[in-house]
């Protein structure tokens, strides 16, 4: 072996990275401001790519950083791998970049927000993406999406008038006699039944569990039930959480279930 592959040799061992290495760069990271935290994300995402399975990289999470709760360490990866710390050119919350970084969030959508003069607040992103959602699914807003497609209007804007179009049409909707009471609908028991809805969801659960990713799991379920605009999906979410924590209670996890799952 000549010097030169000698040299060769020993610095490519020098950038071999170690899990503890990894760690070590999360824990620097996890503490800081949002430039930070996007490193953290970065890092949390290069140890899982280190790891085989979902399960054993949450094992060493568990390990190496015992008060980080799962969900919030998905936020954390999803903002590393949605954002490069270099192009944040303002002081942004964390709470938004968590709402940003959400896989069904459009670029486009990312890159107006982000490029704005004028921060947004939480709720203003969510009113965001809430509209934008129906700019791109909702017939209705047609026009508004070929302004988009023309440059005619920003991604925000277009979002803004379809939100500003949507309370127009509730608030013609609740002026009306006769209104439709979407209450009295949720509560409903018309073609349905408690009996029929519990064992779907039971199937559900199982096929969620049994068949899927943990990680693809969470995320789905967030995505599904977070963009909850008329306030539904997140208060039952909650009362369907006390009813399961009490079921656990009554049927204890035995050795032999779990291992069916597994």
């Amino acid at each position: 072996m000549d010097d030169d592959e000698y040299y060769h040799q020993l610095t490519t061992q020098a950038k071999v990275r170690s899990l503890d290495d990894v760690a070590s760069d999360v824990r620097d990271h996890l503490s800081g401001a949002v430039e930070s935290i996007i490193k953290a994300g970065q890092a949390l995402q290069e140890g899982r790519d280190m790891h085989l399975s979902n399960n054993a990289f949450h094992d060493w999470c568990m390990q190496e950083f015992p008060d980080l709760k799962r969900e919030i360490r998905l936020k954390i990866m999803q903002v590393g791998r949605r954002f490069d710390a270099t192009f944040i050119t303002q002081q942004l919350p964390i709470t938004v970049l968590y709402e940003l970084a959400a896989p069904s969030v459009p670029d486009e959508l990312v890159e107006d927000i982000m490029s704005s003069d004028k921060p947004m607040k939480v709720k203003e992103v969510q009113q965001a993406k809430a509209g934008y959602k129906e700019v791109q699914e909702n017939p209705d807003y047609g026009d508004i999406l070929e302004d988009v497609k023309e440059k005619r209007k920003t991604p925000v804007e277009a979002a803004k008038e379809a939100w500003d179009r949507s309370e127009e049409k509730r608030k013609e909707i609740e002026s009306r006699p006769n209104v439709f009471d979407l209450n009295a609908h949720i509560k409903s028991t018309e073609h349905c039944t408690v009996d029929v809805s519990a064992t779907n969801l039971v199937v559900a659960m199982e096929q969620l569990i049994s068949k899927f990713d943990r990680r693809d799991v969470m995320m789905y379920l967030y995505s599904a039930i977070h963009d909850d605009v008329v306030d539904i999906k997140i208060p039952a979410l909650h009362e369907m959480s006390d009813i399961l924590i009490e079921l656990c209670d009554q049927l204890p996890l035995e050795t032999k279930a779990n291992q069916n799952l597994t």
